[in-house]
Order: structure tokens, then C-alpha cells, then sequence
């Protein structure tokens, strides 16, 4: 790995950070039919299911189910209803079903728009409200006066379906709001997950253009997290080791989907990659594909196998410190050691993207020139831009979403 001990931003020991991972992680073979037994050790007793029409297609929710009741616990109520992006209503919905069955406890069956759900209607049940009126970081009630600790929600088990979000052991979730046009996000310890059960079984249906584009996500998470501005050495850790799985399974993953080792490492990988905003915001390429997901309906790991070329190169040309930093990832890739870090990262994530045959252009999916502004006035304001390494500007952002048509 290249050397940065001295520099100011990235390197050095930092005056400050904070690290927290505190979700119970089981991972391995046949956990599906355990998850009542290692539910009820986080003081689960009567449970919300909640996922999507897709899922429930799949048996898997059978699955599951089976594996609650056999623990001894039982499933009050289920909300198969979650769509791709999730959104202030729905939450609601499932908040108003959590109080209407009488449930002490939610059970996250999805990807990341279900865990994202789960998480916030936990919220509106525990403490009421409308989704929105809990955006931002930080604001969930505290014990002393809100000096203290977070007041703790419901327990809230996840079995993520997809090998991409993370948000099984993150502490935020991304809301949409349809009327606006944008989404925001709510983060606060209170708000991660306390299990995640990581079974390969549980990404055995997903399709291949989905595994591809939700292991994307995870290697932006990954790559983003490690050069944000927001990096601390705990996170470095799990965002080396998660790109490391990543280089070595997603592409097997999706080609090779009854891989099923394969399938599980990108679970473990995902679950890693989000640690770098355990506590944070990431970067650029989430905040581009935020809007271009509230705007034009872009998957979630599309538009980040899309954006995040094009940001390695903004962000490499921006200082030798951060550039040092795409030289790690540049090295444990195992990409040749000379030659300019970004044009030539950016490149073997065009390669990786089209070898998962996932679209490389915003053209490609539905994004016009017109739309830029729109999606600018999202962009800019999103939390993720906060933290990216090199400064962008209203007109920079404007230019990556150029570049990226």
C-alpha cells in the first residue's frame, strides 16, 4: 500500500473519530430456519415482517416464516407491499400496522429499500411523527435532556436479499419523497439493526442484473468510504477487506449464480463496505445517484456503477492525498502500479460495470441533458457531498452528470 502518514486530510492519526458497528453479524450456511431462535436473543417475542411482492413470490417469506415460529416466536402481521424506493407513506403504512397488531418487534425480509422501510417505521412507531420530520443526523431522542443516548427502538432483525445496501448493519436509511423529488436521509445509532442473518440462501432467486447491480453499490461504498473525508483506520479495515471479497466474487456471483460461496462472500462484503459510513456520509457518487433515482428512477446500484467512474476522476485530480488514497485501492485490485491512478481505476470500473452488463451511460437509462439542474439542486444539498474529498461545486457536479450521459 502506498504511503501517507504525514498528509493532512487522509493519512496521519486523526484529532477525531467515531466507529460504531454494534449489529449482531451471523453468517453462514442454513440460518433461515434459526432466525426465531437468534431473534428472541435480542428480546423479540410477536413480529412485523416486512418485504416486498417480489420476495413474497419467491417462497423465501415461507422460508422464514417457518424458521420464526419454530424459534417459538410468532409473526403478528405481513408487509409485502415495500416498492423500489421507498417513500413517507409507506413507512407510515407499516408503522400504523405495527400498531394496530400489537407487534414489539420488526423483521427486515429484502433489500435496501425493505430494510430502509423497517428501520424508519420503527421509528414512527416508537416515537411517532411523519418520516420527513426525522431527517438528518443525529436527531432521534436522547436520554438527559438529549445529552445521552439514543432512546432505543423495537428490535429490528435484517436478512438482506440482496448483496449491496448494507443497510442490515447500517445506522442510516435513504427515504424518498415523491412530491419533492428527492431523497433524504435519517441516521442515528438507534436506527442499526441489532442482527443481521447473512445466508446465501437468501440471494439464491435474485436475478443476475440485480446481484450485479446491488454488488456495485457495495464497491462504491467501499471505494467511496475509503477516500471520504469522513475515513477513520477501524473503517479502512472493513472497506480494504470488503473490496478484496468484491474483486474476488461479484463477477462469479452474477455469471455463476449457483455459486453459492460466492453469493455468501458478497453478502459479508456488502455488510462490510457500508462500515466507512457507520458513522458518515460517503461521497459524490451517492449524492449524483440519489438524484438521479428521485428524479428518474434509477436503480440505486446502477446509478452508482454509472457515477463512479467518472467521480475517481474528479476526485483523483483534486490532490496527491487523495489520489495515494485510489492507489491503495489501485494496488489491492491488483491494477499495474504505474501510470495516472484515476483515469486508470476509472477504466476497470467501466470494464467491471460492462462485464456485469450493466449500462455504463445515464443516456442509457432515461436521463436527458434537461433534466442536469434538477438534478443538481438534489445533488448538491445531499449529506454525501459534505464529505467527499475534493470540494465540488454546483457547476462540477453539473459537469460529472455531463460526463456520465
Amino acid at each position: 500500500m502506498s504511503g501517507f502518514a504525514d498528509d493532512r486530510q487522509m493519512g496521519g492519526f486523526k484529532d477525531f473519530y467515531q466507529f460504531s458497528a454494534p449489529t449482531r453479524v451471523i453468517a453462514g450456511r442454513d440460518l433461515l430456519g434459526s432466525a426465531g431462535f437468534e431473534f428472541a436473543k435480542e428480546g423479540a417475542r410477536r413480529i412485523l415482517l416486512v418485504t416486498d411482492a417480489g420476495i413474497r413470490a419467491t417462497g423465501l417469506v415461507e422460508r422464514v416464516v417457518d424458521g420464526v415460529t419454530d424459534g417459538g416466536l410468532e409473526v403478528a402481521a405481513i408487509f409485502d407491499a415495500v416498492p423500489q424506493d421507498s417513500d413517507g407513506d409507506v413507512v407510515a403504512r407499516i408503522a400504523a400496522l405495527a400498531g394496530e397488531t400489537g407487534v414489539d418487534s420488526f423483521l427486515a425480509l429484502g433489500g435496501g429499500s425493505v430494510m430502509d422501510s423497517a428501520k424508519v417505521a420503527n421509528l414512527l412507531f416508537t416515537h411517532g411523527g411523519a418520516a420527513r420530520d426525522w431527517e438528518g443526523f443525529y436527531g432521534l431522542p436522547r436520554a438527559d435532556g438529549g445529552a445521552g443516548r439514543p432512546l432505543e427502538l423495537a428490535p429490528l432483525a435484517c436478512i438482506p436479499t440482496t448483496a449491496g445496501t448494507g443497510s442490515e448493519v447500517s445506522f442510516a436509511a435513504v427515504i424518498k419523497d415523491r412530491g419533492a423529488q428527492l431523497k433524504y436521509q435519517i441516521g442515528d445509532h438507534a436506527l442499526i439493526p441489532r442482527l443481521a442473518i447473512l445466508d446465501p440462501a437468501s440471494t439464491a432467486t435474485l436475478p443476475p442484473a440485480i446481484a450485479a447491480a446491488t454488488g456495485m453499490d457495495a464497491m462504491a461504498h467501499a471505494i467511496e468510504g475509503y477516500v471520504s473525508r469522513d475515513w477513520n483506520a477501524h473503517a479502512d479495515a472493513c472497506a480494504l477487506h470488503a473490496l478484496r471479497l468484491i474483486g474476488a466474487n461479484l463477477e462469479r456471483a452474477v455469471h455463476e449464480p449457483g455459486d453459492e460461496a460466492a453469493r455468501g462472500n458478497m453478502l459479508i462484503a456488502a455488510a462490510l463496505a457500508i462500515a466507512p459510513t457507520s458513522c458518515g456520509a460517503i461521497g459524490i457518487a451517492h449524492s449524483l445517484s440519489h438524484a438521479v433515482g428521485a428524479c428518474f428512477g434509477v436503480p440505486h446500484g446502477v446509478a452508482n456503477a454509472i457515477h463512479l467512474p467518472v467521480v475517481i476522476e474528479f476526485n483523483a485530480a483534486g490532490g496527491e492525498d487523495v489520489a495515494a488514497r485510489y492507489r491503495d485501492v489501485s494496488e489491492l485490485l491488483g491494477l499495474p502500479g504505474a501510470g495516472e491512478v484515476g483515469p486508470m481505476l476509472a477504466e476497470h470500473v467501466r470494464s467491471l460495470v460492462r462485464s456485469l452488463g450493466l449500462p455504463t451511460r445515464l443516456s442509457q437509462v432515461g436521463v436527458v441533458e434537461a433534466g442536469i439542474p434538477l438534478l443538481v439542486q438534489g445533488a448538491i444539498g445531499d449529506a454525501c457531498t459534505l464529505v467527499n474529498p475534493r470540494e465540488a461545486t454546483a457547476e462540477d457536479l453539473a459537469e460529472l452528470y455531463r460526463r456520465a450521459l
